[in-house]
């Protein structure tokens, strides 16, 4: 086993109905110093009374117990006393809806105990869940509310308005004001005179602003606190480009797309940009952007030198100009120091987010450090930003 260097004394809160995995995890943390267990729990009701008297920095809990599993105990402790909680579980594996369900309700990361069970991976798990602690123990967590299953998506509003659509031909501009407009059989465009189809408003959606959000290790809990805040008529379109599994990031697509307002696309090629979509590309996925009607879509590059992530935001910047950002998540290899370095060349905006609400902090060190000064922001203060910069952008389209 590694020897861990740990900042400062760490207290944690072991819950789970197993006395051999309660041992385990005890015997692990004897030989660390800077790491205490302070109190024990066989099931959540016992959790959430220890949590009051021990007061721990971090919970280990376990998903499945008796009387109260971790799912509710977890949505009680977030409610009530927001705590750093690690959540292990024998049944569920990673890069599965439940385990999104715990990261979305609080939790700062997930363990499948299976891991644990392999002899050869054995002190590679006790290395790596003294690890976790030890950043879980630098983790901002917040009051949330719960959510109980899967949130479906909000309703779009019924009121009266003006829609716009786009010529796909010369990209002009123009309003319905009615939905009277919508039954005719046919409208022209005032510029080139070609017809309007109106038989999908949705994708007659044009992009006038583009925020790339980037991470590896931790950041599906990023993402899932801050692309769910977002609206459809926001404008422009975001992109999460996520250096994880390939089947993780596949997986995380869909649950993301069941509890957003915006649609939620895993890329594929050829696929057209829309505004008012979040596109999802994995740390494997080498695309650019290429015009596409009056659009963009996305185009696979093979045999590329660079990175995945500096190529899409070197794109993304030499396309979008100044209606650009880039954002920096919780990971620890991910590439992107030339491609945000590109985004503020084009003046677009630059973030990274706030080292507490990362759980893995080196790339954003990494990025602070290569790419000069980056706004440092957390994950409350940067959806209000996203979403300033996206409407200012949609507001200042200019009609043709």
């Amino acid at each position: 086993m590694k020897r861990m260097q740990v900042p400062d004394p760490i207290s944690v809160l072991v819950v789970d109905d197993s006395l051999v995995f309660r041992r385990f995890l005890r015997d692990i943390f004897e030989s660390i110093e800077g790491i205490k267990i302070t109190g024990e729990a066989k099931n959540g009701i016992e959790a959430l009374d220890m949590v009051l008297k021990a007061n721990p920095d971090v919970i280990l809990m376990d998903l499945e117990m008796p009387l109260m599993d971790g799912m509710t105990a977890l949505q009680h402790l977030m409610i009530h006393r927001p705590t750093p909680t690690i959540i292990f579980s024998s049944l569920t594996n990673e890069g599965t809806a439940r385990c999104f369900d715990t990261l979305k309700n609080g939790a700062v990361d997930f363990i499948c105990k299976d891991f644990m069970f392999q002899e050869k991976n054995l002190e590679i798990y006790k290395d790596t869940v003294i690890q976790k602690v030890i950043n879980a123990a630098t983790n901002r967590v917040r009051s949330i509310e719960p959510m109980f299953a899967m949130a479906h998506k909000s309703e779009k509003s019924s009121e009266p308005g003006k829609q716009v659509i786009f010529c796909e031909d010369c990209g002009t501009r123009r309003y319905i004001d009615s939905e009277e407009e919508l039954t005719l059989n046919e409208i022209r465009c005032s510029n080139c005179g070609d017809v309007i189809d109106l038989s999908n408003i949705e994708k007659l959606q044009r992009n006038n602003f583009i925020t790339v959000l980037a991470g590896g290790r931790g950041c599906f809990r990023n993402l899932l606190s801050i692309i769910p805040n977002f609206d459809a008529d926001m404008g422009g379109a975001l992109i999460a480009v996520i250096f994880e599994e390939i089947e993780h990031v596949n997986a995380f697509a869909e649950y993301l797309n069941s509890i957003s307002r915006m649609k939620v696309l895993r890329v594929r090629e050829d696929m057209r940009i829309d505004g008012g979509n979040c596109y999802i590309l994995s740390g494997k996925d080498y695309f650019c952007l290429k015009p596409f009607s009056a659009n963009y879509a996305f185009q696979r590059i093979q045999n590329t030198a660079e990175g995945p992530l500096d190529l899409l935001l070197t794109s993304v910047a030499a396309v979008f100009k100044n209606r650009t950002a880039g954002v920096i998540l919780s990971g620890d290899d991910i590439d992107g120091v030339q491609g945000m370095r590109h985004i503020a060349e084009a003046q677009g905006a630059s973030f990274v987010l706030d080292p507490a609400d990362c759980f893995y902090k080196d790339i954003g060190i990494l990025i602070r450090e290569k790419c000069g000064i980056l706004a440092t922001v957390g994950e409350e203060e940067l959806v209000r930003q996203i979403q300033a910069l996206h409407y200012n952008a949609k507001k200042s389209v200019t009609t043709a």
